[in-house]
């Protein structure tokens, strides 16, 4: 605020310089701002300061007949004191989203120190329209200017629709943010212009994630969005599927736009009546799991042997990093076979044996486990250790940052044959650990990884599954995930894991796809749910996921959802006792 003659008397040039560094922060003419919400404080001297100072700067470029409306929340509710500012900025925010300007009370004697007749500004003394333009959004600043000679200057932007319509009311949901395109994180090898929404499926499963300080707090939400979902009932779709617009955009809004904190509940949902199912458990459990604090991952990557025909199929219909990635693999092969790996894995024409040829299983059995690697890393999670058996432990280097995609693939293609796939391949020391199936230890970095190794690897040499679970319970993982067709390696190592030691606590085991019994990929409808509660159960045990990874590629909306159910006690002092009085 600078130098002043008193407390209460206000810097005018200080704060035009205030408003003029914020408007040239956000990149906005000062003519383009239809309303200041002030600080007002009342004072005879400090209003006609704050009106003179803010004409000066927002009256450039202002035409007679668009003054700069002006208002104070202050008129409604007082002084704040360190609250006033967020008072002025809420009430702002509120007033864009209505459209409409509320009336600022009590002005019956304007203040004679300020020439309001030759000022460009408007005091608004009953509520009007939120002026129009269609060439851009409703702006706003918003001022606050502390005793202390804190001045604070906001330059607000709307959303939404410009013509007036209050954003987000279209009659569904009248609390809903504008529709948002969520952006496939895709990896480097295989970055590209990604598909269309209308190219992928629909996704089927959800992930409602809840998350409370307490396990009170968290059965408490739990009710709260159970109430919440009665009270929508009307407005979901007939077959109440998981992709209903208003479902899809709840579990939206609850993975990034709520604090995730550490007592935590995934709850994954196919319709309505499963989730109604899973939020009552939740609201009327006995106990919840409590306080997840899992840091260490493992990927494990299964091998090849017992493929079937769509392996990664559902993930490939609905997910932009698979297609992606198996697009790539698909396109390198292709140039070497002038045949189709896609074909391979998903039954088509253009792969003669399909995954029963052990030189299709092993390129297929690769790129979908790099497919899933990258599945996991666009949700946020990357090991901090790998291991793999046959064409999975040359995914796991590749994972490791050894050597690139494509060099992998023809790896894996090459069977047997390695010295060829490895000719100029440079090899780079691993980013993160990687333990070799042949001996179940971590691979020192200067350890050489050429032809011999790969060619043993190849010829089916055996996991050393003791020595696999010895050194990743010493390195301290306690979350194992299986990276692959099915949970094959993950529960080997959990049963291999130390009983006894420091260590001997088993792992929680996770798997990014599930088989039928039938050798077929489990429930078409649902073939995509193996993963999303890998992700679920990977949140309740405490890792740092990404949820916005589970909507890649589609157009989403924040809505009005349940708040934090604070659990509130009283801290009352007891009122002190009577003495008795003294004796002589």
């Amino acid at each position: 605020n600078g130098a002043t003659a008193a407390a209460t008397v206000p810097n005018g040039p200080a704060q035009e310089r205030l408003i003029e560094r914020a408007l040239a922060q956000a990149g906005v003419a000062p003519g383009e701002v239809d309303y200041l919400e002030a600080h007002g404080a009342g004072s005879a001297i400090g209003d006609p300061i704050e009106v003179q100072a803010a004409a000066a700067v927002y009256g450039k470029g202002r035409t007679a007949d668009r003054p700069l409306l002006m208002g104070s929340v202050k008129t409604n509710i007082g002084h704040l004191e360190t609250a006033a500012g967020i008072a002025g900025l809420i009430k702002t925010v509120l007033a864009m989203k209505q459209g409409v300007i509320p009336r600022h009370l009590h002005y019956e004697n304007p203040s004679t120190l300020v020439e309001w007749e030759t000022l460009p500004v408007h005091v608004t003394t009953e509520p009007e329209d939120w002026p129009q333009d269609s060439g851009r959004p409703r702006r706003a600043g918003v001022s606050a200017f502390g005793i202390s000679g804190v001045n604070a200057h906001v330059v607000v932007e709307g959303y939404g629709p410009t013509n007036g319509a209050s954003a987000g009311n279209d009659g569904n949901n009248s609390h809903a943010g504008a529709p948002q395109r969520v952006a496939a994180t895709l990896p480097e090898p295989a970055a590209s212009p990604p598909p269309s929404e209308e190219a992928f499926s629909a996704r089927n499963t959800r992930l409602l994630p809840l998350s409370a300080k307490s396990d009170e707090a968290l059965r408490a939400l739990a009710g709260r969005y159970l109430a919440w979902f009665d009270s929508q009932a009307d407005e979901l779709a007939a077959d109440g599927a998981a992709s209903d617009t208003l479902l899809s955009d709840m579990a939206w809004t609850a993975a990034v736009g709520r604090s995730h904190f550490g007592h935590r509940a995934g709850v994954v949902f196919q319709d309505a009546e499963s989730l109604r199912q899973s939020l009552t458990a939740h609201a009327h459990a006995d106990a919840e799991p409590g306080l997840g604090a899992a840091t260490k991952v493992a990927f494990a990557y299964t091998g090849e042997t017992d493929e079937w025909v769509s392996m990664g199929g559902a993930l490939y219909a609905r997910e932009p990093v698979v297609r992606a990635m198996l697009n790539r693999c698909d396109a390198v092969l292709g140039e070497d076979r002038r045949a189709s790996l896609l074909d391979a894995m998903f039954g088509g024409p253009g792969a003669e044996g399909g995954l029963s040829d052990p030189e299709w299983a092993r390129p297929a059995t690769y790129a979908l486990a790099c497919a899933l690697t990258a599945l996991w890393a666009s949700v946020g999670i990357r090991p901090s250790v790998v291991a793999g058996q046959g064409a999975g432990e040359i995914a796991a280097a590749q994972a490791a940052g050894v050597f690139g995609l494509e060099y992998g693939l023809r790896l894996a293609a090459a069977g047997s044959e390695t010295e060829a796939a490895l000719d100029g391949v440079a090899f780079a020391t691993p980013t993160v650990g990687l333990v070799s199936g042949l001996t179940g230890r971590v691979m020192d970095p200067d350890q050489a990884l050429d032809g011999a190794y790969w060619h043993r690897q190849a010829v089916g040499a055996p996991l050393a599954i003791d020595g696999c679970a010895e050194t990743l319970a010493g390195l301290g993982v306690d979350v194992v995930i299986e990276i692959g067709r099915d949970a094959v390696l993950a529960p080997l190592l959990a049963e291999a894991w130390p009983k006894t030691g420091e260590n001997a606590a088993p792992p929680i085991l996770l798997s990014s796809q599930r088989q039928s019994s039938s050798g077929e990929e489990a429930a078409t409808e649902h073939a995509d749910s193996a993963f999303v509660e890998a992700v679920a159960r990977a949140y309740e045990a405490g890792l740092g996921v990404s949820l916005a990874g589970l909507f890649a590629g589609e157009t989403r909306r924040r809505v009005s959802l349940p708040g934090y159910p604070f659990q509130r006690r009283r801290f009352w002092l007891p009122k002190p006792g009577r003495h008795a009085p003294a004796s002589n």
